[in-house]
């Protein structure tokens, strides 16, 4: 691949974020923000705190406002049994469980797809306790399963933060989900890898290859939303809820708007089940609810969903939140461009493999020229990683929060031309999702990939172009234009060529393995700015363990349910990037099992 070479320091960046980052299509963000790249339009910096426009101020407080509720209309336009909003992993599942009891169910999608933000997700990432566990005599943290334990363990990482009768609930309930929808929704569920262990990350079997996890679960969602259908679930797309309906403190109903604009109320008489996801792309309500991640996130990875319009529901309605500042984030979002102040909507990212260049054991600092953590998802130089039985997506999100922890929020990362042959021969053999990947022509899968990412070198060659990856081809003009004051980089990168002239590393903990250390010397060089990359909020409504949304004085509000991640409290309190395995059952299989709990609650079952 040849490699254009541009100066970030005296060429300016031609890329807004808005032209490119503040929303996109479902379907095709991927390929939109390729084709974005092309144009220029100025930036914007806002006022800073303090001064600030007070219609921009107002605007920003209004994002995150409780969404007030109606009362009930003279006549309804329909009445059913439950109204589920939002059709993700919960939606399908807590609708499909529904009618097949027997309930009338009416499932809302705003956009013009379902899925949402659980399309994008990989894996139903869990403790054991299902059908495949139990056959391959694997659990965590012991086998036979046992919620107990599963609770103990869990609870003793979270600082003993999350509900432990709701902790239980889930551990209960999570095996019988997995088992669940592959006898009702027929899912052909596979372990990720060989071993007995490969049991506790499942995936649709035929919708991911070794090279190709683009979009994983877009294709099974569409077979789900079939399945959903055949069993009676009446499904409406491009149909948004704007209010919840009150009658004498129950949650009676939604108002909605239709595909042509109109108004409308839908009765619900057993319940309204809120599962539209979190609030990544609300920047107003992570800064409330989350501040202390929002300063180290850069990007969300799952645009352009999850709003947070429905915790504002609830919260219109007395909800309490739970989960405070807790988010889910794995490391390595490159920052394009700083944020201002009352900028309302996180910048969306979905470059997938070009970020894995800035991924790899390369030179990391923070601002004040101090090396910080590298953890290896193989294990090397992270001590736990051979141990703990969530160590891969531990070292992942355990390194998102390294990053978000630094002064400032961010690192910087630095390596040199030799880039290209590391990564791409997965020298520094990174698992999960730090690979570098090339997707093969025969790979099955191959027409799921747009063509620009099934290369990792195009994508990363976006960001070189964009200014987001800087290219210089001196290490003081790369200090330049990565901000930091003179001298920093200059002495960090004399320091690490002197540790590999040596063959050992310098620092006192956590320290390369030797292989690693690959001087910086051969220009041009490269540098990022590193923060968290958002893929969930831990952060909602407070619910017990029936799913059932609860007040601000402890009460329940009656027929209002709400399944992950619109409800909060997962992953416990200051949970700064999401541990074990971004909670109990990832992010995906959380989703699935929030709308199966939540239907079971309202059945009756729970």
């Amino acid at each position: 691949m040849e490699t254009q070479h541009h100066d970030p320091v005296d060429e300016p960046t031609c890329l807004s974020r808005r032209s490119f980052f503040k929303t996109a299509a479902a379907a095709t963000v991927a390929t939109a923000a390729g084709a974005a790249l092309a144009g220029c339009a100025p930036s914007t910096e806002l006022a800073p705190t303090g001064s600030g426009d007070n219609a921009e101020r107002e605007a920003f407080e209004a994002a995150a406002a409780p969404i007030e509720p109606v009362t009930p209309p003279d006549a309804w336009d329909e009445e059913v049994d439950v109204v589920v909003v939002g059709s993700g992993g919960g939606g399908i599942t807590g609708s499909v469980r529904l009618a097949d009891a027997g309930k009338q169910v009416i499932l809302l999608e705003k956009n013009e797809k379902t899925g949402g933000t659980t399309s994008y997700g990989g894996m139903f990432v869990n403790f054991g306790g299902h059908r495949l566990a139990n056959e391959a005599q694997w659990a965590i943290p012991v086998f036979p399963y046992d919620p107990n334990a599963v609770v103990t363990y869990v609870n003793d990482m979270q600082q003993m933060t999350v509900d432990p009768e709701l902790l239980y609930a889930m551990a209960v309930k999570g095996p019988e989900c997995i088992d669940w929808m592959a006898d009702v929704l027929e899912v052909p569920w596979a372990p990720a890898s060989a071993g007995p262990a490969g049991c506790k990350s499942l995936y649709w079997e035929g919708q991911i290859t070794k090279k190709n996890s683009i979009e994983i679960n877009y294709f099974p969602f569409e077979m789900m939303t079939e399945t959903a259908k055949e069993h009676g679930v009446d499904i409406r797309t491009s149909t948004t809820a704007t209010a919840l309906v009150v009658d004498n403190g129950s949650v009676v109903g939604v108002k909605i708007v239709t595909p042509e604009k109109e108004e409308r109320y839908l009765k619900a008489r057993d319940g309204v089940l809120l599962t539209a996801g979190g609030f990544e792309m609300n920047r107003a309500m992570l800064a409330k609810y989350t501040p202390t991640c929002l300063r180290g996130i850069v990007n969300v990875a799952t645009p352009p969903y999850n709003d947070g319009a429905c915790i504002r529901m609830g919260l219109g309605v007395g909800a309490d939140m739970s989960g405070y500042n807790s988010v889910a984030c794995f490391d390595g979002s490159v920052e394009w461009e700083p944020y201002g102040e009352f900028d309302t909507t996180m910048y969306a990212h979905v470059n997938k493999d070009g970020n894995q260049a800035v991924r790899q054991p390369w030179l990391l600092i923070n601002r004040m020229g101090q090396r910080v953590p590298y953890l290896s998802t193989t294990g090397t130089n992270y001590p736990f990683a051979n141990t703990s039985p969530d160590s891969l997506v531990t070292a992942l999100t355990d390194q998102g929060a390294v990053e978000m922890s630094q002064p400032g929020g961010r690192t910087y990362v630095c390596f040199d031309s030799k880039f290209e042959d590391l990564v791409n021969e997965n020298y520094f053999k990174q698992s999960v999702c730090r690979v570098g990947k090339v997707v093969p022509d025969d790979d099955p899968l191959i027409e799921r990939v747009p063509e620009w990412q099934r290369d990792w070198r195009n994508a990363f060659q976006m960001m070189v172009d964009a200014g987001a990856v800087k290219e210089c081809d001196t290490i003081e003009k790369l200090e330049e234009a990565l901000g930091l004051r003179e001298g920093v980089l200059v002495q960090a990168v004399k320091d690490w060529n002197a540790a590999c002239e040596a063959g050992e590393d310098t620092v006192p903990t956590y320290k390369y393995d030797p292989s690693w250390l690959i001087p910086i010397s051969e220009p041009p060089y490269y540098g990022a700015k590193l923060g968290g990359n958002l893929f969930a909020t831990k952060c909602g409504l407070r619910i017990n363990p029936k799913m059932q949304v609860i007040d601000t004085e402890g009460a329940v509000i009656p027929g209002l349910y709400a399944g992950w991640h619109t409800a909060g409290g997962s992953n416990g309190e200051n949970n700064l990037a999401g541990k074990p395995f971004n909670g109990l059952y990832g992010d995906v299989g959380l989703s699935f099992l929030g709308g199966y709990m939540a239907a079971g609650s309202i059945i009756g079952e729970i």
